[in-house]
């Protein structure tokens, strides 16, 4: 009797701990739109994400990107990144989902936003803005392949 509550217990710590661990939204969003990163800002409008709609990312090499502010990391030689917009209409936590290990700029009005809770899964990296209305700029950069899948959603 012990033994079998003992592997009971041990099943539901392990199912439990796989429910924890959720799919990456941008991974199992369907219908995902096909975007390329703006290697410059006046680049920005074609480069547009819609909230809560996964998009399939094309970077640019990181040489050849020209951010609004400088990346905080910048990543290694032969790496990737680009920018994309997004529009915001209400203030609130919104979460920056990657398929990849790019880093994340967050910028508004030429100003860097800090973000805030950071979370990694299987094959998937989220990291938390609180965000303001209007117009951001999400920089990617130190990707170390050309595409990545994006999603944001508020929280």
């Amino acid at each position: 009797m012990r033994r079998f509550a003992i592997s009971l217990i041990a099943s539901l710590l392990f199912v439990s701990g796989a429910y924890a661990q959720s799919a990456c939204p941008a991974l199992s969003a369907s219908g995902n739109a096909e975007v390329k990163a703006a290697a410059a800002s006046p680049d920005l409008e074609p480069a547009r994400l819609m909230l809560d709609k996964a998009a399939g990312v094309t970077l640019h090499p990181a040489n050849d990107v020209r951010f609004v502010m400088a990346p905080e990391k910048s990543g290694a030689a032969g790496s990737y990144g680009g920018m994309l917009a997004v529009d915001v209409r209400e203030a609130g936590t919104y979460q920056v989902a990657l398929s990849g290990n790019a880093w994340i700029d967050m910028v508004q009005d030429g100003a860097a936003v800090a973000s805030g809770a950071h979370g990694h899964g299987e094959g998937c990296k989220m990291v938390s803005f609180v965000l303001q209305p209007g117009r951001h700029v999400v920089q990617l950069s130190g990707n170390k392949n050309e595409t990545i899948q994006v999603m944001i959603s508020r929280q």
